[in-house]
């Protein structure tokens, strides 16, 4: 709703824990390196408490994205008077609990567990917030389910967070075993007014502000009516906050603070500290908290810095390309110049010499015949002579042999083969040689077909038949032999260009396949790479897991040997009690058959007795009547009182 208008992201106080907005004060930063140190050390117990909104739920959200991937963890959050059986809730929180099993059934489940996870190389963590509602029998069963262990290393371990309540059930004397085992023992207290102004800073920035949007006055009055309590701090931020966008005021101040809290407030149930603190100020505090608040720095100088920063590299990163690009066309371009200024030197050079030669060969001409035969075979001689001495240092050949030389270096140091360039040179040069020959002998005979002199060809009348005859076929000789010179240039031309495509196409055959050797070598080595790095990966591996197995062998052993020891002792304890019920029911029975012996013996007398005195009654009642009758006889018996009866 207010995020737009305070340029936030997200809203930065909300009431749910996110470990994304933790700050950590000296506290809450020693609360988790304790947690922190608990779980590296193997301890088993853990206990941090503190008031209701200190921070505890945050911290132990933190805890779990710390903790590393060999630890389970399990977390059991509501702990209310009737939640049940603590058993039930543990296998819950680590995703083991079935339904319909005795309690006897779930402990040995969790036993097992407990084994397979340390066998496994894995810590068990179990984190039980909201701790202070559990009752003294859950705490000293969790202290039981606690006490499976190896010989050096806890299987669980067991994090308590609750309220100070939690401390007071645990100085029970009924649990002073349980409190005795507590390695790490820690109390959140509140945050303190520097703290408070940090963690709402801190908040706000998170949340993506680029500016205060409290005034330290405003922090400190925060601090004041909450107490330092992180809860309290969020509820009154966000709720000062909506009430500053509906009145449009972009920095809180404390009046707007104090005007929320007391008047907008004035009936709410939010447990504020201290009400009347508005009327009680402290300058000196407020002028302390004025020189060490943390302003928010706007991002906008940094970003803007940064830019110009990357807008200036860009534009270095360009010039020196250019300059590079630059320079290397110009080292390009000054390379090919040269190579056509030779070339065109070295053209000229020969045109000059073919036109000297040829002017030679036309003052020949006039010559009689013999002398022209001579001069044609001598100019032959001396064209064939020019093609094979084409490589001293005065023939006019020599820039065209320093081109194609050039091309050779060329081609050597794209192979990087020394013999082959050296065998590639000579074949250009060999054919840059004939090319040059040929090119005089087209010209030659071009010349001669059509700058023919008239005084020498013209055929007059004048002259005789064997003359004319002569002529004729000394044309003809000419004419044959120019043809024959024809044919040897481009005989020659054919094989520059043979020897230059057989030298370009060896260069590029060479330098394929030392792509082809290059690419072949490097894929044979990256697949041995692979291989051995697989081996060994596999190697490891197998070792690894022989280690495991046998590692979870032993522990296996180990628990079956102490889970057979522990029925040992049990079963001997049953003996032994077994016995004992059976000695005193014995003893019972020989009591209880003494007793009625002597009961029975007791009723023998009894009635051995009943009948003695009933025989005395009888005869004692027999011997009257027997007086009687003797007394009682005669006249006068009827007159004695005794016989009357």
């Amino acid at each position: 709703m207010y995020e737009a208008f305070y340029g936030f992201k997200e809203k930065p106080f909300s009431m749910l824990p996110d470990p994304g907005f933790l700050y950590l004060s000296k506290k809450h930063q020693a609360a988790l390196t304790l947690l922190e140190y608990g779980l590296l050390n193997h301890v088993g117990f853990c206990v941090i408490s503190g008031e209701a909104g200190a921070g505890k739920t945050t911290i132990l959200r933190a805890l779990l994205e710390r903790v590393e991937d060999d630890v389970t963890v399990g977390l059991i959050t509501n702990t209310h008077q009737s939640f049940g059986g603590l058993l039930d809730w543990v296998l819950s929180a680590f995703d083991l609990h079935k339904p319909n099993l005795t309690h006897v059934e779930m402990h040995q489940i969790f036993m097992e567990y407990l084994i397979e996870e340390y066998a496994n190389g894995r810590t068990v963590l179990l984190i039980v917030d909201e701790a202070q509602n559990m009752k003294p029998d859950a705490l000293e069963e969790l202290r039981m389910l606690s006490n499976v262990n190896s010989d050096k290393d806890q299987l669980m371990q067991v994090v308590l967070s609750g309220q100070p309540a939690l401390k007071e059930t645990l100085r029970l004397p009924d649990l002073m075993q349980f409190a005795q085992r507590i390695a790490v023992d820690y109390h959140l207290d509140s945050l303190n007014l520097e703290e408070t102004c940090g963690y709402i800073q801190h908040r706000l920035v998170t949340a993506g502000a680029e500016k205060d949007v409290f005034t330290p006055a405003a922090c400190e009055r925060i601090h004041n009516y909450s107490g330092g309590t992180p809860r309290l701090i969020n509820l009154l931020c966000e709720t000062v906050l909506v009430y500053g966008f509906a009145d449009q005021q972009d920095l809180i101040d404390v009046d707007l603070v104090d005007e929320m809290v007391l008047e907008r407030m004035k009936d709410s149930v939010v447990p504020i500290v201290n009400r009347d603190i508005a009327k009680k100020s402290n300058k000196k505090e407020s002028e302390e908290l004025e020189k060490h608040f943390q302003h928010i720095k706007p991002a906008v100088e940094s970003d803007e810095k940064d830019q110009l920063n990357a807008e200036q590299s860009d534009e270095i990163s360009d010039e020196v390309r250019q300059i590079i690009e630059e320079y290397s066309h110009s080292d390009v371009m000054e390379v090919a110049e040269k190579k056509v200024v030779g070339k065109t030197v070295a053209e000229k050079k020969i045109a000059k010499k073919s036109e000297s030669k040829i002017a030679a060969k036309a003052e020949a001409k006039v010559e009689p015949k013999q002398k022209a035969g001579r001069v044609a075979k001598s100019d032959s001689s001396s064209i064939t002579n020019r093609g094979k001495g084409a490589s001293k240092s005065n023939d006019p050949d020599k820039a065209t042999s320093s081109v194609g030389s050039e091309k050779a270096k060329n081609f050597d140091s794209k192979d990087g083969d020394k013999a082959d360039s050296e065998t590639r040179e000579q074949l250009i040069q060999y054919g840059v040689k004939a090319g040059a020959v040929a090119a005089i002998l087209i010209m030659l005979a071009v010349f001669l077909n059509d700058d023919s002199d008239p005084s020498v060809t013209t055929i007059t009348d004048d002259e005789p038949l064997e003359s004319q005859v002569d002529r004729e076929l000394e044309r003809e000789q000419e004419a044959k032999h120019l043809r024959q010179l024809q044919i040897e240039a481009e005989t020659l031309k054919k094989e520059r260009d043979a020897a230059i495509a057989k030298a370009e196409q060896e260069r590029e055959s060479k330098v394929l396949a030392d792509k082809q050797a290059t690419e072949k070598a490097a894929k044979a080595a990256a697949a041995t790479e692979v291989k051995r790095k697989t081996d060994e990966k596999k190697r490891l591996a197998a070792s690894k897991e022989r280690e495991r197995k046998a590692k979870r062998a032993e522990e296996k052993a180990k628990a079956e040997a102490k889970l057979a020891k522990q029925k040992t002792i049990e079963l001997e304890k049953e003996r032994v009690y077994m016995q004992t019920q059976l000695e005193e029911q014995r003893r019972l029975k020989e009591q209880e058959e003494a007793r009625r012996r002597v009961l029975e013996y007791e009723e023998q007398q009894r009635a051995q007795q009943a009948a003695e005195a009933l025989q005395k009654e009888t005869e004692e009642a027999a011997a009257p009547k027997a007086k009687k009758s003797v007394d009682c006889s005669g006249p006068t018996a009827r007159f004695k009182a005794s016989c009357r009866r």
